[in-house]
């Protein structure tokens, strides 16, 4: 009950939060697979790792879409003519 009423009233907040936390961890495994490169007789990345990736690249595109957006580069307003 407690949650529900925290993600009530702090619902904006807790949704930065969480994002913050999926791309922490996407970095994170990122940077576990960079070290996993250096193993001997390694040459395929594995489902996971593939997902790591996929997880990380699709959570700066849409870092990198909000920015657009806050900065006011988005949406861009055609004047009538």
């Amino acid at each position: 009950m407690r949650i529900c009423v925290y993600l009530f009233l702090f619902g904006g907040k807790m949704y930065d939060v969480l994002w913050g936390a999926v791309f922490a961890f996407a970095c994170l495994n990122i940077l576990g697979l960079v070290a996993k490169q250096f193993e001997p007789g390694r040459n395929r990345m594995s489902l996971g790792e593939m997902l790591a990736i996929t997880a990380a690249v699709i959570s700066v595109v849409m870092l990198g879409w909000e920015l657009l957006f806050f900065f006011h580069v988005l949406p861009i307003r055609l004047e009538p003519r």
